[in-house]
């Protein structure tokens, strides 16, 4: 059962995640996949027999532009307007990215059984030397927009340290919390969450530079 951590913020795990899909539950309307694939294909290969049904929004690479919307956050698209729409590629690359051109930043479909939901997916993987700062500020961006328009469940493998990772830095960046004291109130809500430590770390200097911004 996912679990709530703020009004329209859910966090769990991939099981719940795909119960989520399979049944087209009304109360999430949103999710933020953060696996070792961003493929809905990491579902069925977790479990046999599994098939989610999706359609592709757009796919964004390192480099590529992304749309906005008028207040500057990530556009959620709704099937009146960008179905099917397709990212244009550039060929400028931040330095301070360690992901290399054309590599994929996120991928943004429609999924589930009647593909009402709206999914990102982020490929990351649990180990401290990955380089979470390069996903952030997307995945912070489309939690708060989804938010807005519906409630989002994030979630990674287990629930326990990319999903928490993520949530601690987004509490942290709209309640001003000290990452202390986000971590703590992720706790009160889902007592096992622990990110790894070299997430952790990641998520201070991202607040840091955030202040200084």
């Amino acid at each position: 059962m996912p679990y709530l951590v703020r009004e329209h913020l859910f966090i769990s795990n991939i099981s719940d995640a795909a119960e989520v899909l399979q049944n087209d539950t009304a109360e999430i309307t949103h999710m933020l996949s953060v696996l070792s694939s961003a493929s809905i294909s990491f579902f069925s290969e977790w479990r046999r027999g599994l098939v989610i049904p999706t359609k592709e929004i757009r796919k964004v690479y390192v480099g590529g532009s992304e749309p906005e919307n008028d207040s500057g956050g990530l556009v959620i698209p709704t099937k009146e307007i960008v179905e099917g729409s397709e990212p244009k590629n550039d060929s400028g690359n931040s330095p301070k990215s360690s992901l290399s051109p054309q590599k994929l930043l996120y991928s943004l479909e429609y999924a589930g059984k009647d593909l009402k939901l709206v999914r990102m997916a982020v490929p990351l993987r649990d180990m401290e030397g990955e380089n979470l700062l390069d996903y952030l500020d997307v995945c912070l961006d489309f939690i708060e927009e989804s938010r807005k328009e519906g409630s989002v469940l994030v979630h990674c493998f287990a629930g326990v340290s990319r999903s928490a990772a993520i949530i601690t830095a987004y509490l942290m960046r709209t309640e001003q919390l000290s990452q202390k004291d986000a971590l703590e109130s992720l706790q009160q809500s889902c007592e096992f969450v622990c990110p790894n430590d070299g997430f952790l770390e990641q998520v201070r200097q991202g607040n840091a530079v955030s202040n200084v911004l």
